[in-house]
């Protein structure tokens, strides 16, 4: 009897490692486009558009393989698309554009002739173990790895230009909200669907099984940190209490299906900064331009136009 009960227990701890370290896996490890850019599926092309936004394909574009030395210890690679090369005139200023968990800088791509028509040059790249760049350590850690990424970009463009923006969507934006206490001179940004935390978005995705319970997902956060060495102290909630001097423009879905919209309403209503909160109806994960692109187009303007200010204290 006794034999059988430990082999039972054998089995059920078994059971639960496994479990713990496929979900972690699949958090640190999600389905990358492709190392290789030049790979595109129908899926991904509907969402990035022509090519899955490879500008190298399309032609379309002219613009300058770069690479941007990163504090992780490596050469980040990265598209420059003057302003000036695509009949926009002289540039004013820069925008460096995030991609989210899972992606490259080619989903980025959709916005460049937006902000091209604002006359700014336009920077993407791939952050640390997405597209082309290297992943010396574990993969994805939700902005703690992504954000020096991040910080490093913007100190590569600062001394060159007077103004420079930064947008992101998903992991993108999470990681540039972390890095924000370093970047007081950002001029402004626009972040889509971040999260809140790591553990809210394991505790809230509406991606993951209905049927796990607390406990379980405690030690997925816990596993997933240790598994990719990272604290979990890096979070859009912290770096949020600490700055306030960048206007922010938080976009989310209701429909999102992997971060809920409440993560931006409660960043937003975090942010002692001057700030603005767009919630729509209808919209993907990190797609809400493919659906609303006028309006989101005209929100991008108006935003850029005349950011927010910071209102006063009573």
């Amino acid at each position: 009897m006794r034999r059988k009960l430990n082999w039972l227990v054998f089995i059920l701890s078994a059971g639960l490692a496994g479990a713990l370290w496929y979900y972690t896996g699949q958090l640190l490890y999600p389905s990358w486009r492709a190392k290789d850019l030049s790979v595109c599926d129908a899926r991904t092309e509907s969402y990035w558009g022509k090519d899955c936004g490879n500008i190298r394909k399309s032609g379309q574009l002219q613009f300058e393989e770069i690479k941007i030395p990163s504090t992780n210890g490596y050469d980040l690679p990265a598209w420059k698309i003057p302003s000036a090369k695509n009949g926009s005139g002289p540039a004013t200023g820069a925008v460096f554009l995030v991609h989210g968990g899972g992606s490259d800088r080619r989903e980025e791509s959709r916005y460049i002739q937006f902000f091209l028509s604002r006359r700014l040059d336009v920077y993407t790249f791939d952050m640390s173990c997405s597209g082309e760049s290297p992943c010396v350590a574990a993969g994805m850690t939700f902005g703690h790895k992504e954000s020096r990424d991040v910080q490093s970009v913007y100190a590569f463009l600062k001394p060159l230009y007077p103004r420079v923006y930064a947008m992101g969507t998903s992991v993108g934006a999470t990681s540039i909200l972390i890095a924000l206490p370093g970047m007081a001179e950002l001029s402004a940004v626009i972040a889509e669907n971040p999260m809140f935390s790591f553990k809210r978005f394991v505790d809230e995705t509406p991606a993951a099984p209905s049927f796990l319970p607390g406990w379980f997902k405690f030690l997925v956060v816990s596993i997933a940190k240790k598994r990719a060495l990272f604290d979990g102290l890096s979070s859009a909630q912290n770096s949020l209490r600490i700055a306030s001097t960048v206007p922010i423009f938080f976009i989310h879905s209701k429909a999102d299906g992997l971060i809920p919209s409440k993560h931006s309403e409660e960043l937003h209503a975090l942010y002692n900064g001057p700030k603005k909160l767009w919630i729509t109806e209808t919209g993907e994960h990190a797609a809400v331009w493919n659906t609303h692109k006028e309006e989101y187009e005209r929100a991008l303007t108006d935003f850029l136009n005349q950011p927010p200010i910071i209102a006063p204290r009573r």
